[in-house]
């Protein structure tokens, strides 16, 4: 007997291929009924008999497309209806979004094949995508995910790409960005005066190509934004690349083809030299990018398009107005990128531990599984000023965005404010709460007290910086209601503090929905404001204040005038003071006479890494800590360092043992506590070294918690703001947390 049933499957499922995927599974089923993508996922009514219906159903669920991803799915017996056919029946986009957003996808290897063969209409097409890649979430301006609501909207198919798209057998069968050369999306090549070179699409790819012979920079549009691109074995075009973008040290990324000659590329160790002895790098992800590189042969720099400080750009008038700054051609083409993104960067730990230190192109915008519970309103979390990325919640889901970058900039503020007024557009949804940071100064905590008047929101609650880390990393590991103890270990470069000063080194206590600060690194001066940061030399000047037998030998890092103001200004008594483990560091660093003043943040930090991992001595006795009262006095581990120095212990054996000592030193806090659970969030833990001496100091004596979804940078605040939120919540009438507090105070 055939009944009528109704499907519901949410997730990533539209631009993956899924209605192709249900419809050819219900043709060779011989089932008739539709299936159409909606607002809320995706849609099947059809006819069947039981044994039929579970089959279709459990294929559904359980072997959806490559790139699919179910979070939520249902079947239902509904009214008879009948049907003459299956089809794929045209959306209906009415109902308020619910659903995960797709992000872009790199150029798969059915594609790659197609332009690199000459027998192949699209060999040379560097637009040619599929059902399983192409841009997604770069090009989307509403929803359901059709080409009529993207920005390939005004760019129709010709009659064998319609053919095609029509084909169930063919694998661009509703395939929303197909196109090919006859309906090509058209390149444009521009050179420094602004004028438009003409000439065919692959005489465009000779040109950039001969331009990275002769040294030059080209500014190439990629999926999310445009980059800027080099010879990466030519040391002259990086210098010059490095002097116009204004970033003197900060490491490149370097571009190949295919993975195989990045794992063989001897060259990794003479191109892209730089302090820090490392290189990122990346493949070839458009089909653009991949002829380009497969054409010139050799890896390319290709780094973000933007003077150091700005936003990426990734409008074609923007990018013709600023890049000649930087670039001598400017390669463009018709599809516009309307959501911006740079791209993401993950670095590995030896025991295979992924840090993601830019959570951008292709992991933005979804999270899941989302760890929070549902609600019937939306509530918005602004983030962090640093490394900037806004949270919204949307029913069962909840959506982070890509990278920001830091807000300092009005650049950077209109970008972020583009960026959120398209989400609440793309998930039609207006917040009634709003989270923002307790830093009275932060712009985007400022912005969303703006926003909460224009958005009538009804409440806006503000969410302290460092419990926003640990409520993070809480979240990710499904820990909101656990009823163990753990313990976070939260540091990082500045924060605001409850109690009004700079935090940045917090050992907190989580039980039962309440969080609890227990101990925090010993303060000192919070020096100059702001310029300590950028500046090592005055955070050893601080952390030497009261050892002016050590400080003298500060004296060459300033002038003498310098010298003069912040030896008075040290003197006096400073408003604020800070126990920010970022500074502690770039102290140290500036101390061991590695670097003095930073040319990008963390650079201090990840020198002493650097050289740090040059030492052979791995078994040493840690610097000691004092713990009293809660505070971890760093006194002892001052003079032992400052014996060490004078006693020329190498320069490489003193960062490894500052490492060193810093994960014991949490093992030891832990274990003074008698907590067995630790977890770790904190720019201060996108460091390698120290991630890997953890892991090897404490694994098998403790369970560990790092980020592996989210970055452990300021990033992951919006997601924090949002479980802080929640555990704020639920903390009603729960016992207060404790701990073992016998013989706290001790020498370790």
């Amino acid at each position: 007997m055939l009944n009528t049933y109704h499907i519901h499957v949410k997730g990533i499922v539209q631009g993956v291929g899924f209605r192709p995927f249900v419809y050819r599974l219900a043709n060779k089923m011989n089932l008739k009924g539709w299936v159409s993508n909606t607002n809320e996922g995706v849609i099947i009514e059809f006819n069947a008999g039981a044994t039929d219906t579970a089959i279709f159903y459990h294929e559904i669920t359980t072997n959806p497309p490559a790139n699919a991803m179910i979070t939520y799915h249902d079947i239902r017996k509904i009214a008879l209806q009948e049907f003459s056919e299956f089809i794929i029946k045209e959306s209906g986009g009415d109902a308020k979004p619910d659903l995960l957003l797709t992000p872009d996808i790199a150029i798969c290897s059915e594609c790659k094949t197609e332009i690199t063969s000459p027998s192949n209409k699209r060999n040379g097409y560097a637009f040619t995508t599929c059902l399983n890649c192409g841009p997604r979430y770069s090009i989307v301006h509403s929803l359901p995910y059709d080409r009529v609501n993207t920005s390939m909207d005004n760019l129709p198919m010709c009659s064998d790409c319609q053919n095609e798209y029509q084909d169930v057998h063919n694998r661009r069968h509703f395939s929303q960005t197909n196109s090919c050369k006859s309906c090509a999306i058209n390149m444009h090549l521009y050179q420094s005066s602004k004028a438009e070179i003409k000439c065919a699409d692959d005489e465009m790819i000779d040109k950039v190509v001969a331009a990275f012979l002769n040294g030059n920079i080209v500014a190439v549009k990629g999926i999310g934004g445009y980059l800027l691109m080099c010879d990466a074995t030519n040391a002259a075009a990086i210098t010059t690349l490095r002097n116009k973008k204004n970033r003197p040290a900060k490491p490149l990324a370097v571009l190949y083809n295919n993975i195989v000659l990045a794992k063989a590329d001897a060259q990794l160790r003479t191109c892209e030299i730089n302090a820090l002895e490392t290189a990122g790098v990346m493949i070839a992800y458009t089909p653009l990018l991949f002829l380009i590189t497969q054409k010139f042969g050799k890896p390319l720099i290709a780094t973000s398009a933007n003077i150091s400080g700005s936003p990426i750009i990734y409008n074609d008038e923007d990018a013709l107005e600023n890049l000649f700054t930087v670039a001598d051609l400017l390669l463009s083409y018709d599809r516009d990128i309307l959501i911006p993104q740079d791209d993401s960067v993950i670095q590995f730990s030896k025991q295979g531990q992924k840090i993601i230190l830019r959570r951008a192109r292709g992991l933005a915008p979804n999270y899941f599984p989302n760890p929070l519970k549902e609600l019937d309103h939306s509530i918005l979390a602004m983030g962090s000023e640093l490394k900037s990325a806004f949270a919204i919640t949307n029913r069962k889901n909840v959506y982070i965005s890509q990278y920001l970058g830091d807000q300092g900039g009005i650049e950077s503020q209109v970008s972020y404010a583009q960026t959120l007024a398209h989400m609440q557009q793309l998930l039609k949804i207006t917040p009634e709460q709003i989270l923002i940071d307790a830093h009275p100064l932060y712009s985007v905590s400022n912005y969303g007290k703006e926003l909460s008047i224009q958005q009538n929101c009804n409440s806006i609650i503000t969410i302290q910086h460092h419990k926003a880390h640990f409520g993070a990393l809480i979240a990710e590991h499904h820990l909101i209601d656990t009823n163990k103890q753990i313990l976070g270990v939260v540091w990082d470069g500045t924060g605001y503090g409850d109690d009004g000063q700079i935090w940045g080194s917090e050992f907190f206590l989580y039980q039962q929905h309440e969080m609890k600060r227990i101990a925090h690194l010993q303060y000192f001066p919070q020096l100059a404001g702001d310029k300590m940061s950028r500046e090592p030399r005055l955070c050893a000047l601080s952390l030497l204040k009261n050892f002016p037998q050590y400080q003298v030998q500060l004296k060459d890092h300033f002038s003498t005038v310098e010298w003069t103001y912040f030896e008075k200004l040290l003197s006096k008594e400073q408003p604020v003071f800070t126990s920010s483990m970022g500074r502690f560091l770039d102290g140290i660093a500036c101390i061991l006479g590695i670097i003095s003043k930073q040319s990008y943040e963390g650079e201090a930090a990840m020198l002493l890494e650097t050289l740090a991992r040059k030492s052979t001595k791995k078994q040493v006795d840690p610097y000691t800590f004092k713990l009293k009262n809660g505070v971890i006095e760093w006194n002892h581990f001052i003079e032992a360092l400052f014996i060490d120095i004078q006693n020329e212990i190498p320069v490489v054996e003193l960062a490894w043992k500052v490492f060193y000592s810093l994960s014991k030193c949490i093992l030891h806090i832990a274990d003074l506590y008698s907590l067995h659970e630790i977890g770790f969030s904190g720019g201060v833990f996108q460091n390698v070294l120290l991630n890997e001496l953890i892991a090897d100091e404490l694994s098998g004596k403790k369970q560990l918690y790092f980020h592996t979804q989210l970055s452990p940078n300021d990033e992951c605040i919006g997601f924090g703001q949002l479980a802080v939120h929640e555990i704020t919540k639920q903390n009603q009438t729960k016992p207060t947390a404790s701990v073992n507090e016998n013989n706290l105070t001790q020498l370790y």
